[in-house]
């Protein structure tokens, strides 16, 4: 302290000395302005005007003498004319000089002034004389001495003045020169206390003061552990010191509790995703219970689920302190006082609490802990569940930060409670829908292979007696059993569709692949196809660029080939054509089947491959089928590894790409 009290007074004595200086140097050259004022005031108003008065005078009596001397010799009078203005111009001069003459030049002046006037009255006498005459020329010899008696005067009297003249000339000279050295001294001393304060000053403040700028700049780059010296440097700049090493400290303790929020944030949030993970009601309750008491440090947590609540456990609580321990008599009580989004702390650290726990809920909360306890409310989409309780048997009270977080659980556990309920229901429906969807596929695979073999047995029977077996049959005859034969057929195929479809359901539908030819397939599928084209009259066109070897299964690709087919002259209109084109490109086979028929309207066309669909053109048109031809197409080519892409336009025709890989 002492020593900054001497930094304190050398820094006020420099500015005083500074401002002493300006001061002195002012004043030196304000009364060097006032004194130089004075000369001058003394030169334009006295000394000089009194010069001029006193040549003046001197030149009226010297014009008068002349004129007065030259008129006598001469007898010209023009020259008297000269000596009256002679005459009046000492008159003016005269009284000039009398109102300028002081004390000091008074005595000269009026010497002067009698001398010049004793001349006068003499060269009155003069002029009265005759011209040219004894008389004037005596005069003109006794006068000359009384006007050399006015002119020693005249000149005296201008010799004292041109001294004083120069004497103030010498003053003003001297006073300027004595004014300059002053104010270059004083400037010099001022220049000197600058240098030495500025030198002071950024020894014992701007270092410090620039040292903790410094240290501003290092954290606000990002060095937060370095502080400022508050040992250096006058009081003040030891205050800005101490201020901003106060502030780190206070900042590194916000840090530190927003890390400490954010890690009690991240925690939870990892806690909530935990929760919802859980697929089973009892094990999102038992994750909650666990991790709040790990994360928040609780030493009891208690969840009280609401009466009425179905599929969800009644009580859970950490090492089930709920059976037989210390929080029994809380689990016996109701948390009916509790509403969607209610929380509860014991300290009453909640803003604006306004829900109140009954009397034994508090002596519950008491005989169960002696430190803080934090209720809050299990809430679901529209009601409250349940209670989550947490206690604490010493510690801090429960801060704002960690009821929001608790807060934030309790609703991850409502909404992971809700959905484990909902997991668990759907659990049981797929359960039950698995159970019915296998019975539906075993009951399709029964009745498929209990109606196949009768289906056989009539197909047979029918032929024999197409074959004339069993005798000539008449023209009806004949038409009927064609008609039977004909939706023989139709169930056949139904059902081995219906077969396969099962098949699939099942995961038994696998290719057995091995070599084989596509374009061979493709030729007896078209040929097997001929009869059925001939009577709808539709043209068959065939455009294969064999062979075409990969790698399939040929029953599965000869059913693809005829269902794709069947299809295409099912739905082309009489004089149709349809058009199988077949080729190899890279290490894939491109299969095209093109007619020219009805076509599938744009808004149906998303649905082709959906089991059991029939396009509404084909329904209207009363066009048989079972709408399974293309969802089994599809499946196949999948099994393959190939595609499959449909391209139609309603009125116009339909294309069928599909693209299988070689290998």
């Amino acid at each position: 302290m002492p020593r900054d009290r001497s930094v304190g007074r050398l820094l006020t004595g420099a500015f005083g000395v500074l401002v002493v200086l300006i001061v002195c140097s002012g004043a030196a050259q304000t009364v060097a302005l006032l004194i130089q004022h004075r000369v001058v005031r003394e030169l334009s108003t006295y000394v000089q005007p009194l010069q001029l008065a006193n040549t003046e005078m001197r030149g009226a009596l010297a014009d008068g003498q002349r004129a007065l001397r030259g008129y006598l010799l001469t007898g010209d009078g023009q020259l008297l004319d000269a000596y009256y203005v002679g005459h009046s111009d000492y008159e003016v001069a005269r009284g000039k000089l009398r109102d300028l003459a002081r004390n000091r030049e008074a005595g000269v002046v009026n010497r002067q002034v009698a001398d010049a006037d004793t001349w006068w009255v003499f060269a009155e006498r003069q002029r009265q004389a005759p011209p040219r005459s004894a008389v004037a020329a005596d005069y003109i010899t006794h006068g000359r001495p009384l006007f050399q008696a006015f002119v020693v005067e005249n000149r005296a009297l201008d010799a004292d003045l041109a001294a004083r003249a120069a004497d103030l000339h010498q003053r003003s000279t001297r006073l300027s020169t004595a004014t300059t050295a002053v104010v270059i001294v004083l400037t010099l001393l001022a220049a000197v206390t600058a240098v030495l304060a500025a030198g002071v000053i950024r020894r014992r403040i701007t270092g410090p003061l620039a040292r903790v700028v410094s240290v501003i700049d290092r954290r606000r780059a990002g060095e937060l552990d370095v502080r400022a010296d508050a040992s250096e440097g006058p009081t003040e700049v030891r205050a800005v010191a101490r201020a901003i090493n106060e502030m780190a400290v206070e900042g590194d303790r916000i840090r530190g509790a927003e890390q400490d929020v954010a890690r009690l944030q991240t925690e939870m949030r990892q806690l909530g995703y935990r929760i919802r993970a859980h697929l089973k009601v009892e094990e999102a309750l038992q994750e909650a219970v666990r991790g709040l008491a790990d994360i928040v440090r609780a030493d009891h947590v208690l969840i009280r689920m609401s009466p009425g609540q179905t599929d969800v456990p009644a009580l859970v609580s950490l090492r089930d302190e709920h059976v037989g321990g210390v929080l029994e008599e809380l689990a016996g009580c109701d948390v009916a006082w509790l509403r969607r989004g209610d929380v509860w702390s014991s300290d009453d650290a909640v803003a604006g609490q306004q829900c109140e726990p009954p009397e034994h809920e508090r002596l519950a909360c008491a005989a169960a802990c002696a430190g803080a306890v934090l209720t809050v409310a299990v809430s679901g989409s529209e009601e409250c569940l349940g209670a989550l309780t947490l206690m604490r048997d010493a510690g801090p009270a429960w801060s704002q930060v960690e009821i929001r977080l608790v807060e934030s659980v309790a609703g991850d556990l409502g909404r992971g409670v809700h959905h484990a309920r909902l997991y668990e229901r759907e659990q049981h429906l797929v359960a039950r829908l698995q159970e019915l969807d296998t019975a539906k596929t075993d009951f399709m695979s029964t009745v498929s292979h209990e109606l196949r073999t009768p289906l056989t047995s009539i197909a047979g029977y029918v032929e024999l007696l197409l074959d004339a077996e069993a005798g000539e049959l008449t023209p009806p005859q004949k038409k009927m059993l064609d008609v039977i034969g004909r939706n023989t057929r139709r169930l056949r195929e139904l059902i081995e569709d219906m077969l396969i479809l099962s098949k699939i359901e099942s995961g038994s539908f696998r290719p057995a692949r091995r070599p084989v030819d596509l374009a061979e397939l493709a030729e007896h599928a078209m040929t097997a196809i001929a009869p059925a084209a001939a009577k709808g009259r539709v043209t068959l066109r065939t455009e294969v660029e064999g062979p075409l070897e990969l790698s399939a299964d040929p029953e599965q690709i000869d059913r693809v080939l005829m269902n794709l087919l069947s299809n295409a002259v099912k739905f082309s209109r009489p004089d149709g054509t349809v058009t199988l084109t077949a080729r190899r490109e890279d290490e894939q086979v491109h299969l095209t089947v093109a007619d020219d028929g009805m076509g599938i309207p744009p808004a149906e066309q998303q649905a082709l491959f959906a089991r059991f669909f029939r396009a509404s053109n084909a329904i209207h048109q009363a066009i048989p089928g079972t709408g399974l031809g293309l969802a089994i197409v599809r499946t196949i080519v999948d099994n393959h590894g190939g595609r499959i892409a449909v391209d139609s336009t309603e009125g116009v025709g339909t294309t069928v790409t599909v693209r299988l890989p070689v290998q």
